[in-house]
This record gives structure tokens, sequence and C-alpha cells, in this order.
């Protein structure tokens, strides 16, 4: 048999081959992905060094197909005796044909039906590379297609977003002019026929302060972020009013600037009594919508009007940096006054450490007067009697915005701690 009268083919070896080449081909043909979650590669299937070998093989077992047919003419035996051996062999190959003609017929057959088999398997996989080939490009031009797609929704979304935040700016100023032209014809009505008192001219002039109101809130809505963002990031000084036991009745939360009210609804869902005080009447009532509860008036003099020892903590969120040195000093010693016995001051700010923050975001809002400096701050609060003061950093940018510190780490590590630093800073001191 082959297996045995010839040692340089193995039939098993061979036709394991072929059987790996066939789970290949079914495998390819039932995953339309590989393992490791991407399309396999077209191509693969046809590799050139396996069919080489079993080319190499099936023409080897070729040259062996009749293998038992024939006398070897590589005889290791003497000269004198090596014709006796061929003639034995002859006799025995001439009584031994009716087993040696059918081995031979076998193995031509074999080798003819893994030769038409190789080739079908070849064949098959050379369709399913240009398949896989046409099915890629066709995927590929989807992706392009749906890419393509989602940035126009974005676009269309962002454009929604603008068009509804002009919407509720106009809708804004339109009740803001209503309510002047309404309050320009009630002192109209009162003084006619005589003209207008001293009193009722500087109630218009006052209400020239509060034109730019509606634009503030639309400005706030476009850079500040989302409610939800903001509430998070808040939501790190909450046990800070917790172990100064702010938020009682008793000791309640006073927020200064409260803005879009994001920290009162947050204190609210939390059960802490709180209140806050802003001088944009459109930022007032939007949080008065939302059942918080918020003065329209200057937070200096609010808090003159405040009886000493009168509340847990007083915060405020992005305010200080609009106020000039002297009034800020001023507000920092009257929030002491107010302040209970271990009451907290909380006041975050945007920190010019973060060569990105100092240099360029602070300034996109023109109401801000000038980056303030996180120990000078601390200083001040030290000054006007808050004890245990604290600077607290917040906000860094995400990892993936840092530079690789692989090639240069130092020079690296310098430059992600002036531009990946963090963006805020919370001035933090409590009243002895």
């Amino acid at each position: 048999m082959i297996e045995t009268k010839n040692p340089r083919i193995d039939v098993k070896q061979l036709l394991a081959l072929v059987q790996s080449e066939i789970d290949h081909l079914q495998s390819a043909q039932s995953a339309d992905v590989s393992p490791g979650g991407g399309k396999e590669p077209a191509g693969e299937t046809n590799n050139p060094y396996a069919w080489s070998q079993l080319s190499a093989s099936l023409d080897i077992a070729q040259q062996n197909a009749d293998a038992g047919s024939r006398v070897s003419t590589y005889l290791n035996y003497r000269k004198s005796i090596r014709w006796f051996v061929r003639g034995v062999g002859k006799l025995v190959l001439y009584f031994g044909r009716v087993i040696t003609v059918p081995q031979r017929d076998f193995n031509n057959a074999i080798l003819h039906a893994l030769r038409i088999t190789i080739n079908g398997i070849r064949d098959m996989n050379r369709r399913s590379d240009e398949l896989d080939r046409k099915i890629d490009k066709r995927f590929e031009h989807a992706a392009a297609e749906r890419e393509k797609l989602t940035r126009h929704i974005n676009a269309l979304q962002q454009r929604d977003k603008e068009k509804d935040d002009l919407i509720g700016y106009l809708k804004s100023t339109l009740m803001m002019q209503e309510r002047r032209v309404a309050l320009f014809l009630n002192e109209a009505r009162r003084c006619l026929p005589k003209t207008f008192t001293q009193e009722q001219l500087h109630s218009f002039v006052a209400e020239k302060g509060h034109l730019l109101d509606s634009l503030y809130v639309t400005f706030e809505d476009k850079f500040r972020g989302t409610r939800e963002e903001i509430k998070e990031r808040l939501a790190v000084y909450l046990p800070l009013l917790e172990t100064a036991g702010s938020g009682t009745e008793q000791r309640p939360v006073l927020d200064i600037g409260s803005g879009r009210g994001e920290w009162l609804e947050l204190l609210k869902e939390n059960n802490l009594h709180a209140s806050g005080v802003d001088i944009n009447e459109t930022l007032a009532g939007q949080c008065r919508e939302r059942g918080l509860t918020v003065e329209i008036k200057d937070a200096f003099t609010y808090l003159q009007s405040l009886p000493d020892s009168s509340l847990g903590a007083v915060t405020g969120f992005h305010i200080i940096e609009h106020l000039p040195m002297e009034t800020l000093l001023e507000l920092y010693a009257e929030a002491c006054r107010v302040l209970a016995s271990g009451g907290v001051a909380i006041f975050e700010t945007p920190n010019p450490q973060n060569l990105l923050v100092g240099a360029c975001n602070f300034y996109a809002d023109p109401t801000h007067k000038r980056p303030l400096y996180p120990e000078t701050q601390q200083f001040f609060l030290e000054y006007r009697g808050f004890t245990n003061v604290e600077l607290k950093y917040l906000h860094p940018h995400d990892s993936g915005a840092r530079l690789p510190e692989v090639e240069a780490p130092e020079l690296a590590a310098r430059l992600n701690d002036l531009l990946s630093c963090a963006r805020d800073y919370a001035v933090i001191g409590y009243k002895p």
C-alpha cells in the first residue's frame, strides 16, 4: 500500500491538509466577521504558500501512484545477487497483479479526486474573496454615507438648537419690552396731565440696566453647558454643606448670582433650605418658574439687609470674577458677618493657572473683569475673617487632551500642567 511501501509520501498528512482547507472555507463562509470583531481580509483563503504545499504533495503522490506494480531500480544489494532479486521481484509482481493493478487504479482515482476537490476549493475561495471585496466596498460606501448623514443630522440639530436659543432670546426680549412699555404707560397715566416726576424718571433709567438681561441668558445657554452637566459638577460641594451643618431651616444657604438656578435646584432635590439673589430679571424669572426662591436684588445690598449669623452657607459660582476688587472685599466681609459659627463660604471661579483658561477662555464672557489668582483669593478670605481657608481645584481636561509623555516626559508633563490642569477652582472658608 502507499502508506507502507513509500516513505516519501504521507497520505494521512495530505488528507489532513485538504480537510483543514475545507474547514477553513466553511468557517469563512459561516462567519461574517472574525473573532476580533473585524471582517476577514480578502485574499487570506487563497494563501499561495498553502496551495503550493498541497500541489507539491500531490505531485509526489502521483509519482508513486503505481507503487507495488514495478520493481524499483534502486536495490541495495550486491551486484552478484541483484539479478536474482530482480527476477524474484518480477515473478512476485506477475503473480501479484491481482492486487497491484486495482491498487494502482485506486491510487490514481484518489489523486484525481483530490485534484478536482482542491481545484473546486480554490475556485470557491476565489469567488468568496471576490464577494468579500465587493461586500467590503459596499460596507465602506455605506459607512461613508452613514457618517455623512450623521454629520448632516448633527448640523441640523445644532441649527435647531441655535434657532431655539434665538427664539428663547426673542421671547424674553419681547416680554421685557412689554413690561417696560406697560411701566411707562402706567406712570404716564398716573401723572397726566402733569409731567413725570424725578422719581418716575429714575425708575425709567433703572430699567436701562436690564436691557441686556435676555442676551446674557442666551449667552449662558450657549456657552455654560446643559443643566445636567452643571448640576453634576456642583454636586462635589454637597458634602461640604453637610459637614458645616448648612441647609437647615435655621442655617439656610444663600446663593449669590444664582443664574439659571442649577445649584438651587440641586439643593432642593437634596431637601436643603436655600434661596438665591440675582440682578438679572430674566434669569430670576426662570428660577421662579421652577419653584426656586430668588430675589431680584444686588448681592451686596441684599447681604447688608441680613442680620448677623443668620446663614449656614454663602455660595457664589462664577460670580466673583465679575466684581471689582473693592466690591469683592466688601462681599467677603459681609459673607463672614451673616454666616453663623461654623458656616461655610464657597466661591468658584475660572483657574488662570490653566494657560488656555487664563489666556483665552476667560475672555469669552465680556462681562468678566480679570482672572483671579487662587492664592490671592485665599489670602482675601483669611483677611476678612475666615479660617481653615482651602483651595479646591476642579474640572481638568480629559486625558485624551493631554500630550503624550513618552519621548520628552519632563517637557510634556510641564506643558500638561499648563494646558490640561484644572479649569476652575473654589476658595472655601469657614466662619470661626
